[in-house]
Order: structure tokens, then sequence, then C-alpha cells
């Protein structure tokens, strides 16, 4: 259990309203940056007023709940204000999920409203919000919000369309069901501007602020999180009390994220909270990143693990992203040989400091964090104030000794209010006493001191025996010649097998017999190598059409061109897997070892 634990003291306060207290000051101070227009803060709570207006105009004072399926775009932004403030629930979904799972974020939640972007706008999705029982879609653009003279330029040189989605689909001689109502989000916002009436909530213990989705990168089915309003604000309250040293104005770099999970509450509640300039870069490629934080002149950001591993391939100069201060990186865990790489590459183009996050839809807020000031390349965390965690047996939920490997929990201020219509999962992730199961494998190393591995489903089990993926993970990003790895599994031949997938440094793109060799010296090194399918080359992970980050669940899809040392013969041997996973092994020359070229997932934007 943490050793140091300050309290945190609620403020009883309504989220907007919180938000207009933290920056009382900061009225012309700009809260927001997209495409060539600048918002201050005194601008930026007018729009989440007209929206929540608007909110209340189309649906009344019932407690009713809002799909927001848009990236975070600054009509987004203020529809998941609008909503809390009209005393509503936002139910942020990537419009990837709401195309997938319509039902369940429709007429599952009992949602008539959807507020979604208009490039993931089709015949097909039409059909099913019509059939989900949704009666007003209310639809926005990458164009809203834009700068004018911006749009001009980008519909000129034909980067943008100059009719809206709405035009365009009239057009085509499509027609609209009739018993649902289609509105522009401007003309949404303008209608809220001109109500009069002020509408004035009390402040509700235990008021449900918005569904989150939590899941996406682990599970194909994501799971929805219950985020009580109190914990944005208790969120406020624990980083307060943090060595952060942000002021007014300082600008933090969005980017991509789908408005959902930890990538709203992070990347843009506590940049409002804290009187920031958010600079929205509604983006999914990572690969973008560098430039994009180069051109943001940001000082913050805070992005996934595989993000910075872009860096290093970006094409940037030395020190040219030395406006740089801070790179938090959360969302998957983090391995010190990784950390060292990132560290290394931030020296070189002006980063500050690259710092590890650990947190949780589930839990929030952000819950741990490293410490700038350590002399270590690792990526031990220390729980923020407010903040307990203790390590724990994973069967018989007993904290375990110092120094061995257990489950984490956590006691958070901000913890979910729970899964919605999940009472299985309910009762696994919330223990007896309080706390939060994470599922996540952990050490306590005292004062203070964990680490997260990684997932208790990153292991594979031969022979009745489990053995750690991120423990073989770990030892092949040693190497200097890999920049990225992941390690999965496959049963085949009634057993669970890991196999081994790598993007190497670009120096050594030519030397993959050397890789294979240092990877076949770690046979009794690190446990369960020895049973690896083999180790496949590509030029790049695919990105995650929902999250942006790094995809590793459709890696199992390919099945070819896995490749190991055969000690018998010294040669390489390559290993393709069937249809039912069966494993065909033959030996190829050297030469014949290839890095697969993958098509990284983009999104075509409307022309």
């Amino acid at each position: 259990m943490s050793e140091k634990f300050e309290s945190i003291e609620n403020p009883h306060r309504r989220v907007v309203e919180d938000l207009k207290i933290r920056n009382i000051n900061n009225k012309k101070v700009i809260a927001s940056e997209y495409f060539g227009s600048k918002y201050t803060y005194d601008d930026t709570f007018n729009m989440f007023e007209a929206y929540k207006k608007a909110f209340l105009s189309l649906d009344g004072t019932d407690d009713e709940k809002i799909v927001i399926a848009a990236p975070s775009i600054v009509s987004s932004v203020n529809a998941f204000y609008g909503v809390i403030d009209a005393n509503k629930i936002a139910v942020p979904v990537s419009p990837g999920f709401l195309a997938a799972f319509t039902d369940r974020f429709t007429r599952g939640i009992n949602c008539k409203t959807v507020f979604v972007f208009d490039s993931f706008l089709s015949e097909d999705l039409i059909e099913k919000l019509h059939m989900g029982g949704v009666k007003n879609v209310i639809i926005t653009s990458i164009t809203d919000y834009m700068n004018p003279i911006v749009k001009l330029i980008g519909a000129k040189k034909g980067l943008i369309s100059n009719k809206d989605y709405l035009d365009e689909y009239v057009k085509s001689g499509k027609r609209l069901p009739q018993d649902m109502q289609f509105i522009r989000a401007r003309e949404f916002a303008k209608a809220g501007s001109k109500i009069k009436e002020d509408f004035i909530f009390p402040y509700q213990k235990d008021k449900i602020a918005a569904y989150f989705l939590t899941g996406a990168t682990t599970s194909r089915i994501p799971k929805t999180v219950k985020l009580y309003a109190d914990g944005l604000n208790n969120m406020a309250q624990i980083y307060d009390k943090l060595w952060f040293d942000f002021e007014p104005g300082d600008k933090q770099a969005v980017f991509i994220p789908l408005f959902y999970g930890t990538g709203a509450i992070h990347g843009i509640h506590a940049g409002l909270f804290s009187g920031m300039t958010l600079n929205y870069k509604p983006k999914y490629d990572r690969f973008a990143f560098g430039n994009d934080l180069k051109d943001s002149k940001a000082k913050i950001a805070l992005v996934a693990p595989s993000h910075v591993a872009t860096l290093e391939n970006s094409e940037l100069k030395d020190n040219e992203l030395n406006h740089v201060k801070y790179i938090f990186i959360g969302g998957e865990a983090v391995t010190p040989a990784q950390m060292a790489k990132f560290r290394t590459t931030g020296k070189r183009l002006g980063i500050e400091y690259i710092l590890n996050g650990y947190g949780m839809t589930e839990t929030g807020s952000m819950s741990g964090i490293s410490d700038k000031t350590s002399a270590d390349d690792d990526v031990t965390i220390s729980p923020v104030p407010g903040v307990q965690y203790r390590i724990v047996d994973p069967i018989t939920r007993e904290e375990v000794p110092t120094g061995e490997r257990g489950i984490l929990e956590k006691n958070s201020p901000c913890a979910m209010a729970g899964y919605d219509n999940d009472d299985e999962q309910n009762r696994l992730r919330f223990t007896s006493d309080g706390w939060i199961n994470t599922d996540d494998v952990a050490v306590h190393y005292g004062e203070n001191k964990y680490r997260v591995f990684g997932r208790s489903t990153d292991y594979f089990t031969y022979n009745d025996k489990s053995y750690a993926m991120f423990d073989i993970e770990e030892e092949v990003l040693k190497h200097p010649g890999v920049l990225e790895a992941e390690v999965i599994k496959f049963a085949t031949y009634g057993a669970e097998r890991p196999a081994i997938v790598i993007v190497l440094h670009p120096e050594w793109q030519n030397r993959t017999r050397e890789i294979l060799d240092y990877i076949d010296s770690l046979s009794g090194k690190v446990a369960g190598i020895e049973y690896s399918i083999g180790t496949k080359f590509i030029d790049k992970f695919k990105t995650n059409p929902v999250t942006a980050k790094r995809d590793y669940l459709s890696l199992v899809d390919d099945k070819y061109g896995y490749y190991s040392i055969n000690r018998l013969t010294n040669r390489v041997m390559q290993t393709d897997l069937s249809v039912d996973n069966e494993a065909l092994d033959y030996l190829i020359p050297d030469e014949e070892v290839v890095i697969c070229k993958v098509d990284e997932f983009t999104r075509k934007r409307k022309q």
C-alpha cells in the first residue's frame, strides 16, 4: 500500500462551474487553436453555454444521454461540456465503434440524439441510427470553427469541400428518414446562443457525467464506464498538488484523440482546468506526430508510447523540438529499454522530459507518474496525491511482499461508478473493501515506487505453465536495432506459443540475421522464449482506427513469415501458420528474410 497518502477534498461544484472559477483570471487567454482560429476562455465558455441551451431546447430537462461520435475538434468539445452542463450524460464513442455497435450505443442506452463527424456518416450508418431509435442527428465537420481564410484556401486547393454533408447527401438523390431530424452543428450552436433564459442546475453528489469507453486497445468489444462528474473535479484537486509547473497560455498539443476514454480526460479536461491553450490536431496518423508537435509549438503533449517511438523516423533535425518541455506517455506499459531509447531520441530533439504516466479510464485520472528529477532511465511510478496502490495475489487478493509481482489495485477519488449493464465486470473489478482491481501485473519496490509490466492476460500457457509475454518483449527491446516490438500468441498443436513482431531501427534494416541471432541467444535467459514460433519483421505497426495507438489486435491475422534460427543447420527457418494454426516450417537463405510492408490505417477525408 502507498506509504504516502494525501486526501483530496472535493470542491462540490458542477464541472463547467469549476472550469469557470479556475479560469476567472484567464478570460482573454487563448483556450484553443484550431485550423487558424483562436478562441479565448470567454469564447469557449460562451460556446459551452450555447450548446447547453441547444441541448435543453432539443431534449428538455430530462436526464438524456447524448452520443458524441467525433474527433476532438472544437465542436465535439463544446458538445461534451454542453451536455454535462445541461445535466445530461455525454457518451463519447469512436465513430468506428458506433458503426459496429450502433444498437448498443443507441437503443441499448436509450439514446435519441447523436452528435457525429460527417466524414464517418454513410447511408448505412444513417439506417442503423434510424433502426436504433435515434431521432436527432447533429452533424459536425472538420470545417466547423475553422478560420474562414484557411477554409477558403483549403477549398480552392481541393483539400476540403465547398458543400457540407447534408448538401451532398440531398444532391445525390438519397432520401433521409422522415422521422429523424438532421441539424448542422453550427446552426445548432447558433440556435442555442439566441436563447436568453438561464438554466441553473444545483450541484448533485454522485451525478453521472459521462459514459466512457475502455478496452478499445485490448478488446474488440469495448466496455462502457460510467464516470461521476465529481471525478473530473477531483482530478483537478489531485493535479493541483503535483509538481506540475504549467502556466495559463502554455500550449498543449492534443493529438488525435478521438474524443473517448482517457484521451478526453487527460488530453482536454486537464488542459482546460489549467488554463492552457489546446492546439487541436484531429488526425489518426501517429506517424505525423513529430511534425505536428513541431508545428504546434507546444510545451506539453500526452500520447501513447507508440507515438513517441515514431520520433526517431520523423526526419526531424537535432533540437527541432526544443520548445517541448514534457511528453507524458501512457495507455500502454513501457519497458526500461524503450524509455531509454525514447529519452535518447528526446535529448537529440531537444525535449526536456519524457515521463511515464499510468492511469485507467476506470480510475478517472492519471493515478501514477514517474519522477522528473530521477537520474534513472527507468519506468517506476509513484501514486499521485489522493490515490493509494497495493499489490495483491491474483487468487487470494492478499497483499504480497515488497518486490514480488502481483495484481495492482487502486483506491482513487476519481474512480468510476461502474460499468454500464455489466454486473459480472463490476463484480470482478470492484473489491469488497472499495478498491479497483486493475488486472495489471505490477510490483512494489518500496519507497512508494511501483512498476506496471502489463495485463494479466499478457501470458501464454505451454505444458500447463504460464509465461509472461512482456518479459520476452522487454529483452527483445534491449537490442539497439529494435525500435518497436510486440509479443503475441497463437494456439497451435493444443498449446499456446508466442511470436515476436519487430520494427527495426533504420540503420539495422539490412541486418536481420544479427537480430535473429540475438533473439536465439535469449533462450535460457528469459522464460518461455524457447517456445517461440519465430520473429516477424515489419516496416511499421498498423494504427488502431479507434485510438490511433499501435494496433496489435490485428497482428494475429497475419500468419506468414516468422523467422528463427535452426540450431542444427545454423540456417534461418521460416514458419508459416495454416488457417488452423498448424506450423509449416522450411529452411531459407538469409537473403530471403524480408521486412513486410504494412498498410497503415488512414481515414479518407471528405473531398
